[in-house]
């Protein structure tokens, strides 16, 4: 849903970006290209335009690689009084001559071109005086290190061209604006979560931003900064930092290392072809092209591929590229020279393809922190289900020796200082083994069973007391002071309900120590060990007693 939206809202500003109407009356027609020579200067009269013209050899378009050149068009407009904007579009060009020579004898001449100060945002256009049913000669002189594009003249009446300008200058600045947004915000996402990919989406974003800045002439308008050999070393540097991102979005060299090699050596490519943009100028905006035009085949092969192999995120990311793909293939083949252009204000509709690419980019970035986000959660749930699992004995459902080695780390009040009385009590079973040889295995684990459950409801439901299986016969517990006398006559029950199971083999015994009596926690178990043994021989005595009585008193 919010794919369709940002397409409908791409379309719509491409549709106000492309839009070119003709006005009616305007005739702007007979246009001439030939190539000027160092030092021409344009006739000074109407009827010698056209000899000038037949005595130079026609051209259909201009040579990308720069050059000087002559335009020369007939021109006449059917209002009276209304200001006149001239312009050449669709192309950066370091000069621009204007001469209007009317038949009547008028002639007009201004410069204008990108080291030229600007009547207009964004443009070379210059206002002029027209007067109505009177024919002219517009002849522009233009001379550029390089053409990005077929260079195009116009002729508009001065508010309709106003206007165009506010509009495009509007769209401009709230794309620049929106990239720099987009990028600064990735970056201080990386700062924070040291994520790899939000660096390099950001340093891409932000390098989209310069270039198109300088595109623009943003730098020339605001600080009379100029520098045409840095406008395509920003647009070579973004299959770099792109092919960078996509490695650690698309989990790339992971998911089809063969693409991975194909886009590194890509990557190389644009590396050594950023000395051209300042070495071989003329062929710059060529190799730019081409480069850019193999960076997004390859990047759009990547996420399908991603996506194919599970990689959900990659959805994003195909849609992205596919925004900047679309203007991409109407543009960059009309700057290699191979194709007219199909439209004007390619530079703004490419503008405003690349921004949606950087909007859908982050939100391809934004969905893979959600997943990471949702994984995580699903790892840690995982990991407390096994953490839990791993705590508690398999057979009583008590907590196991794990558990009490994790519990008896803890920090515990001990010593006469102690602001909390609590016995440690252990407990064994005596006879166990007799009741697994007699009755089986299965009996011997229901009476552990049996004595886990009956101690665990005589604790369940009090504060700071707790039960531990800590080995196959033996169990401890945390008992308050008060309730220590319970345990020992609730042991003796339990003792009473062995032997009403059919249990009379088995036998508890019982051994405990306070933990202000001790000075730490090693010294607490040991003691409440040791009162056990120390219970398990009186006990034994009194019982050895018990039969030796018997025996005397069956002999006399």
């Amino acid at each position: 849903m919010h794919c369709n939206k940002i397409l409908i809202i791409c379309l719509v500003l491409l549709a106000f970006s492309c839009h070119h109407s003709v006005h009616a009356n305007v005739v702007l027609d007979q246009q001439f290209l030939f190539e000027a020579v160092e030092g021409e200067a344009v006739p000074q009269e109407f009827s010698a335009i056209m000899p000038w013209v037949k005595a130079h050899s026609l051209q259909s378009k201009v040579a990308l690689s720069g050059g000087d050149y002559w335009m020369v068009s007939a021109l006449s407009v059917n209002t009276d009084d209304e200001p006149w904007s001239v312009n050449i579009k669709n192309a950066i060009i370091e000069s621009v001559d204007y001469w209007i020579i009317g038949e009547d004898g008028s002639r007009q001449h201004f410069h204008s071109g990108y080291y030229a100060p600007y009547e207009s945002l964004f443009d070379y256009s210059r206002k002029v005086k027209l007067q109505s049913n009177m024919h002219y000669w517009f002849v522009t002189r233009i001379k550029s290190r390089y053409y990005s594009s077929q260079p195009k003249v116009e002729v508009l009446p001065h508010k309709q061209h106003q206007l165009q300008s506010d509009l495009n200058a509007m769209l401009i600045i709230l794309c620049l604006g929106g990239l720099a947004s987009i990028a600064l915000y990735n970056l201080l996402i990386y700062i924070s979560v040291q994520d790899k990919a939000f660096l390099y989406y950001g340093c891409y974003v932000l390098t989209y931003f310069m270039g198109w800045a300088l595109t623009f002439h943003i730098p020339a308008h605001l600080f009379d900064m100029h520098g045409l050999p840095l406008h395509h070393l920003f647009f070579i540097g973004l299959p770099i930092f792109n092919i960078m991102f996509y490695k650690h979005f698309l989990q790339l060299p992971e998911l089809s290392p063969k693409l991975w090699r194909l886009s590194l050596y890509l990557l190389w490519a644009c590396v050594i072809a950023l000395p051209t943009s300042i070495f071989l100028l003329s062929y710059t905006a060529i190799i730019a092209s081409v480069l850019i035009m193999l960076w997004i085949a390859l990047a759009i092969t990547c996420g399908n591929v991603c996506l194919l192999k599970g990689f959900y995120p990659a959805r994003y990311f195909i849609f992205a590229f596919t925004c900047l793909l679309l203007p991409a293939v109407l543009i960059l083949p009309g700057n290699m020279g191979l194709t007219p252009d199909f439209f004007d204000h390619a530079e703004l509709a490419t503008l405003i393809g690349g921004t949606v690419d950087a909007l859908l980019l982050s939100l391809a970035l934004a969905h893979k922190i959600r997943m990471l986000s949702d994984e995580k959660e699903r790892y840690i749930e995982t990991l407390d289900i096994a953490w839990k699992a791993a705590r508690l004995d398999s057979l009583t459902k008590a907590a196991n020796r794990f558990a009490f080695d994790e519990y008896m780390r803890q920090e515990h009040p001990i010593g006469p200082g102690a602001s909390i009385e609590q016995y440690l009590v252990l407990i064994t079973i005596d006879g166990l083994s007799l009741v697994n040889k007699r009755l089986g295995l299965g009996e011997g684990d229901k009476l552990i069973s049996f004595v886990a459950e009956q101690l665990d409801n005589r604790i369940k439901n009090r504060n700071h007391e707790a039960i531990f299986r800590v080995a196959v016969n033996d169990f401890v517990l945390f008992v308050d002071k008060d309730n220590i006398a319970d345990i020992q006559s609730e042991a003796a029950l339990i003792q009473a309900q062995l032997n009403e199971q059919g249990f009379s083999d088995a036998s508890l015994h019982f051994g405990s120590c306070l933990n202000v009596d001790v000075l730490n926690n090693h010294e607490w178990l040991r003691n409440a060990d040791q009162n056990l043994y120390a219970n398990k021989s009186i006990k034994r005595r009194e019982q050895y007693a018990q039969r030796l009585s018997r025996v005397i008193e069956l002999e006399v």
